[in-house]
């Protein structure tokens, strides 16, 4: 910024300077053509310029003097003019005693001779130093409002890299929490297993099925984990086809019946029928079994989890409710993170990863919908997912 500003000061410095000497030699020319006619009214309109010109023969003795400035006599007018009628130059600037001037040579048209006319640029030099001191101030202004904008916008810029550092760590800390347990688990099952040598395989049942929950719970986990490394990394890509949603919603709901039955729980689907669905069929059916599940396992014996599928304008609802415990306010914008758990010490009683909502989040949006949540603590929950038109056809 400031190489840039340095850059802007100087170059706007000498390209004022040029105008100004440019007008100034545009000035004297003026000046010297309005004495020549010998016009009053054209010098009339320089009276408020300081310029002096003097006459000479051809010998170059002085003949006439004349000066605006009356603290500029002929003595003084004429020891300016000696200096310059030495020159060979016709124009040019020339300085006397600390004073700057521009001056003009043309041949006399009356009389053989020159005239040589002088304009004053202390204006000009006062206007440049003006300019000069103006855009200097100027420049340290901006660069000041550069420099602290540059922190501020830097701090801004530094807050979604801050939280998303802090989200790696914690999403690195749960994961290696999440993945110690079940390790934990199968190691001491096998300990037990294999401390006891002579026993048969249905004497060991309990500790095999031990390790086989836990087995399967780490298979989930892995999966979800190289599903969402592969989201943060752009990797996963959906494969979009033209499919039938409510025979997609029946297949992924039906595998759920019976376990929902076993928890004494109704399961009730209302879909609209005959709406064929643009989108990745499979990563669908995963956000429905996720929303499902979920509805499931947190719901009361004799509890109620309902499925609703339908167009409603633009857009195609899906939503899923249930008559659990319900989500608190606080938590509500919080359940879509990775690992975020509303009671641990409950959670761990519930089978699951902690992943399912942040990974139904990502397939919503990479549809380009919305999923929100709605709660009554100790009563139901909702969530309702709306994917735009552009992705539906009836």
């Amino acid at each position: 910024m400031t190489i840039l500003l340095l850059l802007f000061i100087i170059s706007t410095y000498f390209l004022m300077e040029h105008q100004i000497f440019n007008q100034s030699e545009q000035l004297v020319q003026n000046i010297a053509v309005a004495i020549e006619s010998d016009s009053a009214e054209q010098l009339e309109q320089f009276n408020r310029t300081e310029y002096f010109y003097i006459k000479t023969k051809e010998s170059g003795e002085i003949t006439q003097t004349f000066s605006t400035n009356p603290h500029f006599g002929p003595k003084e007018l004429k020891e300016l003019a000696q200096g310059v009628l030495k020159r060979k130059d016709s124009k040019g600037d020339s300085d006397w005693h600390g004073l700057s001037f521009t001056f003009l040579k043309v041949p006399q048209k009356q009389q053989p001779g020159l005239l040589v006319v002088f304009v004053g640029l202390k204006r000009e030099f006062m206007v440049l130093r003006f300019l000069l001191a103006a855009l200097f101030m100027t420049g340290i202004i901006c660069l000041g409002l550069a420099f602290y904008s540059s922190l501020y916008l830097a701090e801004k810029a530094l807050i979604p890299i801050r939280k998303s550092w802090q989200r790696q760590k914690d999403f690195v800390a749960d994961a290696s929490h999440e993945l110690r347990t079940p390790l934990a688990v199968i190691q001491t099952n096998l300990e037990l297993v294999m401390g006891n040598p002579r026993e048969t395989v249905e004497e060991q049942e309990e500790w095999l099925n031990n390790i086989q929950i836990e087995a399967s719970h780490m298979t989930r986990l892995v999966e979800d984990l190289l599903f969402l490394a592969r989201v943060d990394s752009a990797q996963q890509i959906l494969e979009k086809i033209t499919f039938s949603l409510d025979r997609a919603i029946h297949q992924v709901v039906k595998p759920l019946i019976p376990m929902a039955n076993n928890k004494g729980i109704e399961l009730k689907i209302e879909v609209e029928p005959g709406v064929d669905f643009y989108g990745d069929e499979k990563r669908i059916g995963q956000l429905i079994l996720i929303l499902v599940d979920n509805a499931i396992k947190h719901t009361p014996i004799k509890g109620e989890v309902r499925l609703v599928g339908r167009v409603i304008g633009n857009a195609v609802e899906i939503s899923v409710s249930d008559t659990g415990e319900g989500i608190e306010q606080q938590h509500s914008d919080k359940i879509f993170e990775r690992f975020y758990r509303i009671d641990k010490a409950r959670a761990k009683s519930i089978e699951g990863t902690g992943l399912g909502l942040s990974i139904a989040n990502w397939i919503v949006k990479s549809h380009k919908g919305t999923i929100k949540v709605s709660s009554i603590p100790g009563k139901e929950t909702s969530f309702v997912v709306r994917l735009p038109k552009e992705y539906c056809s009836i």
